[in-house]
């Protein structure tokens, strides 16, 4: 077998030659081992074929370096479950908006609850639309701040019903005025408890109407 040193000498050609059934074969310290070079190399089935211990013997800068093809090609389960925190905060913005909503849906709980704000704003609409509620009610108040007005427009009902009251009392009057009337209604009595006198002034007449109605 190959030693790491071994490794780390393949050109960048050469390990992007590999097939899958060879890529499935290194061991996780070879995989550890892989230059960032090199790891852009693989084609998108080769990274598919890797198997959670690989995938979890990479480091974030592996991780940080892969190509957004690359990561939208990466399987939902187990592969973008199985990245730790550490890992997801090291994609780029570009490599973010490149997941799909299946992978977006894939994500745990406790990696949503340490997702940079720069990653979350990169969010599409309907990245954002793909979180379950169990999602949406881990981000913490400062990723709920952290949100682009138009994201939280795009909440469904089902999501807004998901928020906190702490969530809701973290919300910016900006955002909170991008929630449309079918959202507004959506709210039960303790998120409407939540929202200080600032944020209920803010809102518009015809959420005000809304409450209501």
């Amino acid at each position: 077998a190959l030693s790491t040193d071994n490794i780390q000498a393949l050109k960048s050609e050469q390990v992007g030659a590999l097939s899958t059934q060879q890529v499935r074969g290194l061991s996780t310290d070879q995989i550890g081992a892989l230059e960032t070079d090199d790891l852009r190399a693989l084609s998108t089935a080769a990274l598919r074929a890797l198997s959670t211990d690989q995938v979890g013997a990479l480091d974030s800068d592996q991780i940080g370096a892969l190509r957004t093809q690359q990561v939208a090609a990466l399987t939902s389960a187990p592969q973008v479950s199985s990245l730790n925190s550490d890992d997801l905060n090291a994609l780029g913005t570009d490599q973010f908006k490149a997941l799909t909503s299946a992978q977006i849906s894939a994500i745990t709980t406790s990696q949503i609850a340490t997702l940079e704000s720069d990653d979350l704003r990169a969010l599409t609409s309907a990245q954002l639309r793909a979180l379950s509620t169990d999602q949406i009610g881990a981000l913490s108040t400062d990723s709920i701040q952290a949100l682009r007005s138009e994201q939280v427009g795009a909440l469904s009902t089902l999501q807004v019903r998901g928020l906190s009251t702490d969530q809701m009392a973290a919300m910016e009057t900006d955002d909170l005025r991008a929630l449309g009337t079918a959202q507004i209604r959506a709210l039960d009595s303790d998120q409407l408890g939540a929202l200080n006198s600032d944020q209920i002034g803010a809102l518009r007449t015809q959420q005000v109407a809304a409450l209501t109605t």
